[in-house]
């Protein structure tokens, strides 16, 4: 079996820092990230068009999913948020957190890099913006 020709690596904005797409296609994308320490997080929200996984790689987050209480991530944790599922996570520690982040289809990459160039690295992000970024890719934000 040969070896893929690497492309060069695309980066997306997110929080202060990027996405890193590792791997993209129609039906999946594959993203690695740093999530800075003390990050917010986005709102809890709901996506009705795409599916969405985090693996932790390194450090912890804090996840929400529906509306359970929040519940610690540590690394080799994996987050699930299919379609319709209201969720959310956050980096409440000193360090950053690696993670590895993938999407079904590929093309809920066009809403990360709207949704990642709004959320600040430190504060809170401008919630009428982000909910304007969610109706446009058929998401909401979900208090």
């Amino acid at each position: 079996m040969t070896p893929l020709a690497s492309e060069p690596l695309r980066l997306i904005p997110y929080a202060g820092d990027a996405l890193r797409v590792l791997g993209e296609c129609h039906g999946l994308a594959f993203c690695h990230l740093a999530v800075p320490p003390r990050f917010a997080g986005p709102p809890p929200h709901i996506h009705h068009d795409f599916d969405e996984a985090i693996y932790v790689l390194t450090g912890a987050l804090t996840v929400v999913s529906g509306r359970e209480d929040p519940q610690p991530a540590a690394a080799g944790t994996l987050i699930l948020a299919a379609r319709g599922t209201r969720h959310t996570f956050a980096n409440h520690t000193d360090e950053p957190a690696q993670v590895l982040g993938v999407w079904s289809p590929g093309s809920a990459l066009t809403f990360m890099e709207d949704i990642g160039a709004a959320l600040p690295a430190t504060g809170a992000p401008d919630p009428a913006r982000l909910a304007e970024i969610y109706r446009r890719h058929n998401s909401e934000v979900a208090p």
